[in-house]
């Protein structure tokens, strides 16, 4: 069974996420967030923005928030990210 071009293309891009938490923290945990640009708010939240490959990565980066014990306000996907080259 042949699937369209458009799905396998899909397979391939990375998606943008947007993750609210509570609070700021300190630059030596911004290595564990891989990669992801890290902004701090003036309402005292930190969003980490950035592409992540798959659901996997996007569920570990929540797996450490979690475990970091960091209030988690949101995860909102953002955009396609054109996969590299």
């Amino acid at each position: 069974m042949n699937e369209p071009h458009s799905s396998i293309e899909n397979q391939f891009k990375a998606e943008i996420y947007e993750i609210r938490i509570q609070g700021h923290f300190h630059d030596r945990w911004a290595e564990r967030f891989e990669g992801l640009t890290i902004t701090r708010e003036s309402d005292g939240t930190t969003v980490l923005c950035g592409p992540l490959p798959d659901q996997t990565a996007l569920h570990s980066i929540l797996l450490r928030i979690r475990d970091m014990n960091l209030k988690l306000i949101s995860v909102n996907q953002a955009e396609s990210a054109a996969p590299e080259t």
